[in-house]
């Protein structure tokens, strides 16, 4: 039988007036939501607000975090480079190769998603001290009740596309009883892309919840001229090459559809 952590891999109406949306973006009935926050103008921008409300599993938008909480207990850090412990995480067939190199910084461990190494770091937490974090960060249901090393996985841990925006702002806003090194660590790490019209800041996660049906997220902010946006987006796709295909792009049109991006 095969593993659930390879078929994770392997296979309001609007509250502000928006234009019809290109087909390749998130669409009002779809099985899609987008929700946007703009911090300068204090305003919201939601499509499906049903779907925007309701809770999944993060997948790997929990590495946001899950990262913090590492660097913050000084499990992790930015000079050191890491490897898989494959006598703990044995390879798969569907592993990227990105997966096995033997010099693996945190950014690219983080925007890989490289899940054997976090299930590996995660595993020199203790329950305790990651409950008390999600506790004091107030991220989604808190319910790690799931396996140490896979509650995020469609499991216990839940949340929603507004709730990943409320966190956000208060990871921006340094509410999370964190230290200062630890802000600035991750924001240098959390950045994707950085050109002169714009700064993204972006997770990727998916997942399977249910026969032939995958969530994806991704989540993030975009600082432009007109200030600092929070995004969540999420998706089915029946299968992960298709999610993997079509997420983020169907996410960015959105965001270029809202003039986000």
């Amino acid at each position: 039988m095969r593993s659930p952590l390879y078929l994770l891999f392997s296979s309001l109406l609007l509250t502000t007036t928006i234009p019809l949306l290109a087909q390749s973006s998130c669409q009002k009935g779809e099985r899609c939501t987008m929700v946007v926050y703009s911090e300068q103008s204090d305003t919201w921008k939601i499509i499906n607000k049903e779907r925007a409300q309701r809770a999944f599993s993060p997948f790997s938008t929990y590495k946001i975090p899950n990262t913090l909480i590492l660097l913050e207990q000084r499990k992790v850090d930015t000079t050191s480079i890491y490897q898989v412990d494959t006598a703990q995480y044995k390879p798969e067939k569907w592993w990227p190769n990105t997966w096995l190199n033997d010099d693996i910084r945190l950014k690219d461990a983080f925007h890989n998603s490289v899940l054997p190494l976090y299930q590996g770091w995660t595993n020199t937490l203790t329950k305790p001290q990651i409950q008390a974090h999600l506790d004091k960060f107030s991220y989604g249901n808190k319910d790690i009740s799931g396996p140490q090393d896979a509650f995020w996985l469609n499991s216990s841990l839940q949340l929603s596309a507004i709730e990943q925006i409320d966190f956000l702002r208060r990871l921006d806003n340094k509410s999370l009883g964190l230290s200062e090194k630890t802000y600035q660590t991750f924001e240098s790490i959390f950045l994707k892309e950085s050109n002169q019209g714009y700064k993204l800041y972006a997770k990727t996660g998916t997942g399977p919840i249910a026969r032939q049906t995958y969530v994806g997220w991704y989540v993030g902010k975009v600082e432009n001229a007109q200030g600092t946006h929070y995004f969540a987006f999420n998706m089915y796709a029946p299968t992960f090459r298709e999610m993997v295909k079509i997420r983020v792009k169907k996410a960015q049109a959105t965001l270029k559809q809202l003039d986000i991006l």
